[in-house]
């Protein structure tokens, strides 16, 4: 990242790119969304059900304090709600980074072109956001793209900013 003023070749050169590059209009098919969003339901469904079996064939609730014992038997569908949550929450961890850079990437290709143009950055604001998001992971990938687009996407000064 440049701090500071930018040389008038990065000047140039970030100009050049942002008005004159081809946009990234990325492939998006609704029906494959749709099907990962049905098999991610079902292989986490499946996997509450395994954990839950596993679970009380094995008898760890006997072995649990006498308190969660006794929340476990007499509450045995909050319980598996319990675990189904672990395993939602658990699983979409691990698909965050999938889901983020789809979501990034159904904005490239629905935005209009004059909002996508208004970035004055190379790379543009959208790319940079899943270079980021590859690179440094979820948190810190978004940390990064939303403190560029709060904090230096201002003026009307075009610059070379990876992360």
């Amino acid at each position: 990242m440049c701090e500071g003023m930018p040389t008038q070749w990065e000047q140039d050169v970030a100009e050049t790119y942002v008005n004159e590059h081809r946009l990234n209009r990325p492939k998006t098919n609704i029906k494959d969304a749709i099907l990962f969003s049905l098999i991610f339901v079902v292989l986490t469904g499946f996997a509450t059900w395994l954990i839950y079996f596993v679970v009380y064939y094995v008898g760890i609730p006997s072995s649990l304090s006498q308190s969660m014992y006794e929340f476990t038997t007499n509450h045995p569908i909050l319980t598996v709600v319990i675990i189904c949550a672990l395993v939602f929450f658990v699983a979409v961890c691990a698909c965050s980074k999938i889901i983020v850079i789809g979501v990034i990437r159904i904005y490239q290709h629905y935005a209009p072109e004059e909002i996508r143009r208004r970035c004055l950055f190379k790379p543009t604001c959208s790319e940079y956001a899943i270079l980021a998001v590859q690179k440094y992971g979820v948190v810190i990938g978004l940390y990064k793209s939303f403190h560029r687009l709060k904090n230096r996407c201002k003026g009307n000064i075009y610059q070379i900013d990876c992360p």
